[in-house]
């Protein structure tokens, strides 16, 4: 879940990412970022599911869909989705990355 504020700007209002809320435990990310980054120690996550349906017409400036996005914490990324997923049959594998 993501919640925003609007700000008006002169001739614009813009929305501003203000809190980023993992949909399955709650827990809050610190701005975007789910655990804080530094030069030592990188526990990135970055999760990005997005699923589309489109029908009806297309025209060059634009059409028409649905999209649908999750907040997933690093926690339940690990814990819960990837569980789900094998269970489900998705053949999933951690691998080792030193290649960032």
């Amino acid at each position: 879940m993501r919640k925003y504020e609007e700000r008006v700007i002169p001739q614009r209002t813009e929305k501003r990412l203000v809190t980023r809320v993992c949909d399955l435990c709650g827990v809050i990310a610190d701005g975007e970022q789910w655990e804080a980054k530094s030069i030592y120690h990188v526990n990135e996550t970055e999760i990005r599911v997005e699923v589309r349906q489109k029908e009806g017409a297309s025209y060059p400036e634009g059409g028409m869909g649905t999209k649908h996005e999750v907040d997933i914490c690093p926690k339940c990324f690990k814990e819960r989705l990837i569980p789900w997923l094998k269970s489900q049959g998705a053949d999933i594998k951690g691998e080792e990355a030193w290649d960032w």
